[in-house]
């Protein structure tokens, strides 16, 4: 069964995640994985059954709401665990009432983060040789998309806002 746990904060599962994908599989320097924002930002862990197989974090910078750190392990992907995570993510981004909710993509990802209504708002930049897109979603753009092709919109994911 696939169930999701939130952590204030860094958890053991969520750093064990983030160190397999982004240092060991993607060679980001494990010195520059963690950062200031782990000890205040909400995480979540998606289980498969007591497996955690991905994790992503929300939280504010102090100017807007984001979402980062994304990642689904290796041998897992391919099988809606990022679909739901995203979901679960930017549900609770937006139970804050933010007017848009941020995210540094990883350039092959961008398509990914399109189908949630993200755009991209600004220049290409490099993380370690990684390229990446600073993209945004706002309450107007924000979309599910369901596997018969029906479409979600903010209204009808958040009633009682809309």
């Amino acid at each position: 069964m696939i169930t999701n746990q939130w952590f204030c904060g860094l958890s053991d599962d969520a750093k064990t995640i983030r160190e397999k994908v982004f240092v060991e599989e993607q060679g980001f320097p494990p010195e520059d994985e963690f950062d200031v924002f782990d000890s205040q930002s909400m995480h979540v862990v998606i289980y498969d059954g007591e497996k955690p197989v991905g994790t992503g974090r929300v939280y504010h910078d102090g100017k807007t709401f984001r979402i980062g750190r994304i990642c689904v392990l290796k041998e897992e992907r391919k099988q809606g665990i990022g679909d739901l995570m995203m979901r679960v993510l930017l549900v609770k981004a937006f139970e804050f009432e933010p007017s848009q909710v941020r995210i540094d993509a990883q350039e092959q990802a961008k398509a990914f983060y399109e189908n949630f209504g993200f755009r991209q708002d600004g220049e290409r930049t490099d993380d370690h040789g990684v390229p990446h897109i600073p993209m945004c979603v706002t309450k107007e753009t924000l979309v599910f998309k369901s596997g018969c092709g029906k479409e979600m919109h903010f209204k009808e994911i958040f009633p009682e806002k809309g």
